[in-house]
């Protein structure tokens, strides 16, 4: 999936239609599946589309995205590590679900380089603190990847819930 800098912005849900948003999560989910149906050899039948597990498969604190942040401003680690074998990541949004703007951007960092930096005060309560991004973006098998998150208020609760999928070979965890 290229990035360009016109796709990778971060868009404010309130200013989508819910048509809009479904069209842009479609169309990443098709082009992660394309993607790892080409790199394995196997058609879209051998492959399954999920829900990430934040904590198994991005090593979160929690399953359920809530974590606290560190005691320091600046960027922070959220996730680190390298993607497993025969999995896919697409992320195109993000949710900040919590009660204080206690982190103020995102950053994705894949295969050694920053890909993605996410800027999250524009999204307001109008929008329910959701952002869209049109051209998503995606963490492919093997590949090492960090998620920041930038820290504005230290020791705070911090509910930043990643919009995306994750995209296997049928049998790795479900077999539907």
């Amino acid at each position: 999936m290229p990035y360009a800098l016109s796709q990778i912005q971060l868009i404010p849900s309130g200013e989508l239609s819910i048509g809009e948003v479904s069209a842009i999560r479609n169309k990443i989910i098709d082009g992660v599946v394309a993607l790892a149906c080409k790199e394995l050899s196997m058609t879209p039948d051998k492959m399954v589309v999920r829900d990430i597990r934040a904590l198994l498969d991005l090593d979160y604190t929690y399953e359920d995205w809530r974590e606290t942040t560190g005691a320091a401003t600046g960027w922070e680690t959220m996730s680190t590590g390298t993607m497993g074998d025969n999995r896919w990541i697409a992320l195109y949004g993000v949710k900040d679900d919590g009660n204080n703007l206690s982190c103020t951007s995102l950053k994705f960092n894949v295969g050694g380089a920053d890909r993605v930096i996410w800027h999250l005060q524009h999204l307001n309560e109008e929008d329910g603190r959701v952002g869209i991004c049109p051209g998503g973006l995606v963490i492919p098998q093997r590949v090492p990847y960090t998620i920041s998150r930038y820290v504005r208020s230290v020791n705070a609760t911090s509910n930043l819930v990643l919009k995306g999928v994750v995209v296997e070979k049928r049998g790795l965890v479900l077999s539907p």
